[in-house]
């Protein structure tokens, strides 16, 4: 991966929503570094959006949220930072590293847009973006994700985060029934406001059980603590009032949950006591999917 500085964002201003089109150069984007400066610190981030012409591919996240997903996999925390990765730093080759880069020659007609909106009361922020580059994704010729035969027209696919809210009972069990719509999850980091776990105990969302045409992926015997302990021993870094079910903590992309299959499928949260809990979901899809 190389590096290139973007355009100058437009619209930077205390309080305001700043733009740039990532311009549509003859390689593939694999991740964008924000750096900070002039009083703007994460904590003021309050919205981030990647969006594919007008259809958000990336957020709408914070910076503290971005942050949280960044570390959970193990990377850099700098207060004058905040990296949006679209890669896997942790795949076992180059093409599990870089398989959700977005290949900008396919951006050019909808066009790469990305926002930042900062909650500042005065002062002048600044804000600049850095490209982290690898080599196009869907070059004709180029062999397919399934490892079919290359094609012309092979479907193109991208690594997207995505916000949701899960909708609240007010009761300690919440079942949540997406509709991704054949997306392949990476992992969802399920993100709620009660009481914090710690290093022997469980917070309050204490397990999360995945059922995919009614068999478990996920047990629901699999407590936060055990949870925690198997992704910290593959390196992953568990954060605060978080939990997190990665189909991918041990870097193999054949893990990753496909739904294409899924005729039902159901995320089951247990609680201690009532929260409200926000899901974070990182996969890889078609970018007019979700």
């Amino acid at each position: 991966m190389f590096f290139q500085n973007a355009p100058s964002f437009s619209g930077l201003a205390a309080g305001q929503r700043a733009t740039l089109q990532v311009p549509a150069w003859n390689v593939s984007l694999g991740k964008a570094l924000l750096k900070l400066g002039g009083g703007l610190t994460k904590a003021n981030i309050s919205e981030i959006v990647l969006k594919h012409g007008s259809r958000v591919i990336f957020g709408p996240v914070s910076g503290a949220q971005v942050d949280q997903v960044m570390k959970y996999r193990g990377q850099t925390d700098h207060a004058s930072f905040i990296n949006l990765d679209l890669t896997e730093r942790e795949g076992m080759n180059a093409f599990a590293k870089e398989v959700g880069a977005i290949d900008l020659q396919s951006t050019k007609t909808n066009g790469l847009f990305l926002e930042v909106v900062n909650t500042l009361a005065s002062g002048t922020p600044t804000l600049t973006a850095t490209m982290g580059l690898t080599a196009r994704q869907w070059l004709p010729g180029n062999k397919k994700a399934d490892g079919g035969a290359p094609s012309e027209a092979w479907e193109i696919k991208i690594h997207k985060l995505l916000r949701y809210v899960i909708p609240n009972n007010g009761g300690t069990q919440q079942v949540w029934q997406p509709n991704f719509r054949g997306a392949e999850i990476k992992r969802i980091h399920f993100i709620y406001t009660g009481t914090d776990w710690t290093s022997t105990t469980n917070g309050n969302l204490y397990s999360v059980e995945v059922k995919k045409n009614g068999v478990s992926l996920h047990d629901r015997a699999i407590d936060c603590l055990t949870n925690r302990f198997v992704q910290t021993d593959q390196g992953r870094v568990p954060q605060s009032r978080t939990f997190t079910v990665d189909f991918l903590h041990d870097n193999m992309t054949s893990g990753m949950l496909s739904t294409a299959n899924a005729t039902s499928l159901e995320f089951i949260l247990n609680l201690t006591a009532g929260d409200t809990v926000t899901a974070l979901v990182e996969c890889y899809d078609n970018p007019d999917n979700l």
